[in-house]
């Protein structure tokens, strides 16, 4: 059986996914709030709900970071010690299990950008949001997404808007990797090398991720636990106050007022993390199985909601952008739906992690 502890995180992933891809499908189907005409309690809870898009990648990046902090726990009996060495290759084994989701997800990406951009784009939503999303189909983007090199080289390739996240997410896998294999002077180059020369926006979310491998990290070598009640407070005070500076960059001069954008997700990454370690279960389970679907719906949903989109419109006649309506709330769970159904039927967990998920994790059964 599995554990609690990780059902809930998962189960969490998946609410952060659902409120990411239900962020951007919001933004193409319905007017910003503040054009809203009827401001009801409904509207008010929808646009705030789907609002923490962003604050939802920092918290998918955090669970993303305890499950790579788990499976550096090797599964072994119970009667082993604690202290032994951590399994190294467990990064190098989940960067390769994210890389695997990227042939099918740009093969079916690009497809479904040609097709949504050759029949269905009579509203130009392939054309005329450059800002949401471009659309970049040459040999070149494909060739340097194969390689992981968006964004630090080439743009992500057609409307995936989020594989610039997945980018990130995979070199620090290897980074993290390199780092545990290396002796202490290698470590410590390699550290200074990435401070130095790696973007802030790398560092941002690469720090979040790190945030969540932290926590298995102290939960596993310290018996104190920060209040729960107080973390789960933190996070609500973080998300709250993350939505109120909003994408207002002008709030400090320039350049802090990026700074500050882009380090208010550090925040909620943080408050998240702490809550996690707050929650944290002793003994902790080892060889954790995640499953693909989340990942794949995280990082791969822009091309299936352009083209359910983009079909809708032009075949309804329907502009995009227009005020809340039930049509419009159909609409948008219709997507979403769509979005999902696609991750759970591209992406099925192999056989392996099917076993995996249906081993007992150390310590169960006790107290």
């Amino acid at each position: 059986m599995r554990n609690r502890f990780v059902s809930i995180l998962l189960a969490i992933r998946w609410t952060a996914t659902l409120v990411a891809v239900a962020y951007h499908v919001r933004f193409l189907l319905f007017v910003d709030y503040d054009d809203v005409h009827a401001k009801t309690g409904l509207t008010r809870a929808f646009y705030f709900v789907t609002g923490l898009g962003h604050e939802c990648f920092a918290v998918y990046f955090v669970l993303d970071g305890i499950l790579a902090g788990l499976a550096l726990l090797p599964r072994l009996p119970e009667t082993m010690p604690d202290h032994l060495a951590p399994d190294r290759a467990a990064p190098a084994r989940r960067a390769y299990a994210l890389y695997r989701l990227l042939l099918p997800g740009l093969v079916l990406g690009g497809l479904f950008d040609v097709a949504g951009a050759r029949f269905f784009n009579d509203t130009g939503l392939y054309t005329e949001y450059p800002a949401f999303s471009t659309l970049t189909l040459d040999a070149a983007a494909l060739l340097g997404n194969l390689a992981m090199l968006q964004p630090f080289a080439v743009p992500t390739f057609g409307s995936n808007g989020m594989l610039y996240l997945l980018s990130y997410l995979f070199w620090a896998h290897v980074l993290l990797a390199l780092f545990l294999r290396g002796p202490p002077p290698a470590r410590i180059a390699l550290a200074a090398a990435v401070l130095a020369f790696a973007p802030l926006a790398f560092l941002t979310w690469a720090g979040t991720w790190l945030a969540g491998v932290g926590v298995v990290w102290l939960a596993a070598t310290r018996a104190v636990r920060p209040s729960l009640p107080a973390a789960c407070a933190g996070l609500a005070g973080a998300l709250l106050l993350s939505r109120v500076i909003g994408a207002d960059d002008t709030l400090l001069p320039p350049p802090f007022g990026r700074w500050l954008i882009d380090c208010k997700y550090l925040l909620v990454g943080t408050s998240c993390a702490l809550a996690a370690w707050a929650a944290c279960p002793a003994p902790l389970p080892r060889g954790v199985a995640a499953g693909p679907a989340a990942p794949f719906a995280f990082f791969f949903h822009f091309p299936v909601m352009m083209l359910c989109i983009a079909a809708g419109s032009a075949l309804l006649g329907e502009p995009l952008r227009q005020q809340p309506a039930p049509a419009r709330y159909a609409a948008f769970a219709i997507v979403v739906a769509a979005c999902a159904g696609m991750a759970l039927l591209v992406a099925r967990p192999s056989g392996k992690e099917k076993r995996q998920a249906a081993l007992p994790w150390p310590g169960a059964g006790r107290p």
